[in-house]
């Protein structure tokens, strides 16, 4: 009689039930600003079967042979074409933008180097490297030519990273599969606009992808070589430099790896420990050398802070006079009115973390009983901050921009003089309508396009590429694959559910090869 295994079954059924919930909170959110648990548990217990039969389906669908890669294949691969070709489709995104997109946390960024007041809010390795740019084009006379050239250094090493990680899937895949994947690099439109935008998670995102393509190579390896090993811990030590949320991505998944992997995973939790411990270190040089203080740990307490922000403004008839003066003394000048559902910045810029550190215990046990009284108001609260991470929306509803375009100018009164760099955009009526179509609205108003852009699809899709894995018993993918997983994980914790956190997200594509392996 043959054997009946449960692995698919089991698998089908608790992704189809993540799909099942996400979907039903999700739609809550999006459209009644609160949740119905018990209307959401019906609706996932409804959505449970059509979901997991549809990923059984798709995952079966996928699951070819592996097949040998040819040496011819793999030699078909030519680095040198695919970096320009990478570069070259971002060239077009830069001349719309020149000299580039300086929103976000660029002009604080700027401020640490120009005040010398440095703080490891940012990372440093990114804050030293653009404002030594623009540093050197104000000394020449020129900000924007200074800005320009950060761009263009950004450009190129984010088609270096990608063209790295494509050299990698070539070993293991084939040069056919390199190709697709370095289309994909530079034609999506996110890779295009992200390579101008002067925010940290681009290079970042580059770093990102060539870990996650080295080690999907070294999982398939039969020896992890020297050169494979090194190549490994220098992009996880790039990857947490630019990221301060990855150190703590890494050091769970290397926990996880030798449960995974065994022998292999050992190898590669030792890289990972390697990788944290260089990344930790030279920050603590660059912490020395510039006597960059700490960052407010508020960047921390996203979910906290909303949750209390939220409890204050609709439920402020169960609280006793006592939590509402804790309350009120952790959001001076009544900032809980600020409360937004879908950003804890409003919030946020206004908390008092020095009071809460001073007396901890005292906020910690308000905090608690708060929620005691409001476990919904709680649940809520992070519900609102997140479900765009969790469900495909409709259409993009956090406040913030989805990716912002241009020049942020309003944060340099006070303490910059000078000239500030402005925007020279060569294109300036398709850097208006990019503004506004795909930053503002996140292209939801473009049939097709729209989908791409989709913080909830891209996330919907990585979780399905790692269940794939485990559905067909490809362990080594979905061991490393997990590492996105966690990183997802970090950003639900941040204080808004922006495109360009997702834009990591969407670099697991490269694990699609992963159908064919190569002979070493």
């Amino acid at each position: 009689m043959k054997r009946i295994g449960i692995r698919k079954p089991a698998v089908a059924l608790l992704g189809g039930a993540v799909y099942a919930l996400f979907a039903a909170l999700g739609r809550q959110a999006q459209h009644d600003g609160q949740s119905d648990p018990l209307r959401a548990l019906l609706v996932a217990a409804l959505l449970l079967p059509p979901f997991s039969c549809v990923l059984a389906f798709l995952s079966e669908r996928a699951g070819r042979k592996a097949r040998p890669v040819s040496l011819e294949d793999r030699e078909a691969f030519c680095a040198r074409r695919t970096f320009c070709l990478i570069f070259a489709c971002y060239v077009p995104m830069f001349l719309i933008t020149f000299p580039g997109s300086f929103a976000y946390d660029v002009p604080f960024q700027l401020k640490q180097v120009f005040t010398g007041a440095y703080s490891t809010h940012h990372p440093l390795v990114h804050t030293l490297l653009l404002g030594g740019c623009v540093a050197l084009g104000r000394a020449l006379g020129c900000v924007n030519a200074g800005a320009a050239l950060y761009t263009l250094v950004q450009m190129a090493l984010l088609a270096l990273c990608f063209t790295a990680a494509c050299a990698s899937i070539a070993r293991r895949c084939g040069g056919r599969s390199a190709f697709r994947a370095a289309l994909c690099f530079a034609l999506y439109p996110l890779h295009m606009m992200m390579a101008v935008n002067a925010t940290k998670d681009v290079l970042f995102s580059g770093c990102f992808a060539l870990l996650l393509a080295l080690s999907l190579e070294a999982a398939h390896a039969p020896h992890c070589g020297g050169g494979l090993g090194a190549g490994i811990a220098a992009a996880a030590a790039c990857s947490m430099l630019l990221r301060n949320n990855m150190l703590y991505a890494v050091l769970v998944w290397a926990a996880l790896l030798p449960l995974l992997l065994r022998r292999r995973g050992c190898r590669l939790a030792g890289l990972m420990l390697l990788a944290a411990a260089l990344a930790c270190g030279t920050n603590a040089v660059l912490s020395a050398a510039t006597g960059a203080q700490p960052g407010d740990a508020s960047e921390m307490l996203s979910w906290p802070i909303q949750q209390l922000a939220r409890a204050r403004n609709l439920n402020a008839d169960r609280l006793s006079q006592e939590e509402i003066e804790a309350m009120d003394e952790l959001m001076p000048g009544e900032a809980w009115r600020l409360y937004d559902p879908t950003i804890s910045d409003s919030v946020k810029f206004e908390f008092d973390t020095r009071r809460l550190m001073e007396d901890l215990p005292r906020y910690l046990g308000v905090y608690l009983s708060v929620g005691a009284k409001c476990p919904k108001t709680y649940f809520d609260a992070v519900l609102m901050l997140t479900y765009s991470f969790l469900y495909p929306y409709s259409e993009y509803g956090v406040s913030g921009y989805y990716l912002q375009m241009g020049v942020t100018d309003q944060y340099y009164d006070g303490w910059y003089e000078g000239e500030r760099i402005t925007s020279a955009s060569l294109f300036p009526r398709v850097l208006a309508s990019l503004s506004w179509r795909f930053g503002a609205q996140g292209a939801m108003q473009i049939p097709v396009i729209g989908w791409a852009f989709n913080m909830g699809l891209i996330v919907w899709a990585m979780l399905y590429l790692v269940l794939r894995q485990a559905y067909r018993g490809a362990w080594r993918c979905f061991a490393v694959m997990l590492l996105p997983v966690l990183l997802w994980g970090t950003f639900l914790l941040g204080p808004v559910m922006a495109g360009r956190y997702v834009y990591p997200l969407s670099l697991i594509h490269i694990s699609e090869p992963t159908r064919r392996y190569a002979i070493s």
